[in-house]
């Protein structure tokens, strides 16, 4: 899962069906790179075979896959990266914030109804602090994926038609400020 690549495709899938000519459409990638890693993140049990159509007149059989697991790193997982494959995963992820924010604004809904979110805050925090900051972050990004479960039981049920959001967070250390690395000498 740590190459970036497989991130973007996995997260088209959790998206919507789609084949690997499509998500090479999507993403901006080769074909054959885009089918190398749907190959994989089959085999790994990350996605799973739809449907089959016949195309180009029956030559040539077009696959179709959606997501049978949710591409996140926790804390356990992202232990396991190295630095390099974590690189990897953060661009990916910051190149698919980056579109989809575009989409959203370009389509007139980032701001639909005024209930958008978006903050930036700057956290003087120790090493203990930092810790606490992650297991806030774990806990709500898992109380997310409760509503999200929650939605989808209603929507089985024919409620309310769900809502197509995303939602970006990020935390990270910023280099010390001139006046905290004179501090140190």
């Amino acid at each position: 899962m740590s190459h970036p690549t497989r991130v973007r495709v996995l997260s088209v899938l959790t998206e919507r069906v789609a084949s690997p000519r499509e998500i090479a459409t999507k993403i901006g990638e080769p074909l054959n790179n885009v089918t190398y890693h749907v190959n994989q993140l089959r085999d790994l049990g990350c996605i799973e075979l739809i449907r089959a159509e016949p195309v180009r007149g029956g030559r040539v059989t077009e696959h179709f896959y959606r997501s049978c697991r949710r591409s996140y790193f926790d804390e356990s997982a992202w232990d396991e990266l190295t630095e390099k494959e974590r690189y990897g995963v953060i661009s990916a992820i910051l190149k698919m914030i980056s579109e989809d924010i575009a989409t959203a604004m370009a389509g007139g809904t980032f701001l639909q109804d005024g209930d958008a979110h978006a903050s930036r805050s700057v956290l003087h925090v120790d090493d203990e602090g930092w810790g606490e900051v992650i297991k806030v972050i774990e806990r709500a990004t898992n109380e997310l994926f409760v509503v999200e479960e929650r939605v989808a039981a209603r929507a089985a049920e024919g409620k309310p038609t769900p809502i197509h959001a995303k939602l970006d967070i990020l935390q990270y250390r910023m280099p010390p400020r001139p006046a905290e690395r004179g501090s140190a000498d």
